[in-house]
């Protein structure tokens, strides 16, 4: 199973990662992912307006900028730990020893580098890699064609749907690849 692993940021009131209940997940992914977005724009607003400032205050402005961004890895680590309740909610399993995928009874193989394609996705959740991040993160093989990495998207992406695992391998114009649950599901 996959496992939650070390907490290491708190979590906000009302918080119970032993649910048992998949919309709780899927509730409290939608409030992290917001309370990120709304860091993610007070950072930029912070970094546009810092230049303007004078020198007092720009030393206050850079210690709140690590504030923020300390609050958003916090949130983050927070997110990464309801996705993977998520998957494990929904019935999902690695076994790193026979390199299979399981989910609901079934199960499918994978080959070594599609297994740590998936993993690696599975492991970063929402969050989206170019094939070159792929090549030095998922694998650390920059010696891969791209070629191979749409290769291995292919194979996944027709397991995961051949085990009717309720998210899509997508791939979006500048921003890469990332595993991300149907909305509807």
């Amino acid at each position: 199973m996959i496992g939650l692993g070390p907490e290491n940021s708190r979590g906000l009131e009302g918080e119970d990662l032993g649910t048992m209940h998949w919309e709780d997940a899927r509730h409290w992914i939608g409030v992290y992912a917001d309370l990120i977005r709304f860091k993610v724009g007070l950072l930029d607003r912070v970094r546009r307006e810092l230049p303007k400032l004078r020198p007092v205050a720009q030393d206050a402005a850079a210690s709140d900028l690590g504030i923020i961004e300390g609050q958003m890895r916090g949130y983050q680590t927070r997110l990464d730990l309801w996705y993977r309740r998520l998957w494990e909610l929904q019935g999902l399993q690695l076994d790193p020893e026979g390199q299979l995928i399981r989910h609901r009874g079934r199960e499918g193989h994978l080959t070594k580098r599609e297994y740590q394609l998936l993993q690696f996705l599975i492991d970063h959740p929402h969050r989206f890699f170019t094939i070159n991040q792929l090549l030095g993160r998922a694998w650390a093989d920059p010696a891969l064609f791209p070629e191979e990495v749409r290769n291995y998207v292919r194979r996944i992406r027709k397991i995961l749907a051949d085990l009717e695992i309720p998210c899509e391998l997508v791939n979006r114009p500048a921003r890469g690849y990332s595993l991300v649950f149907r909305p509807d599901e």
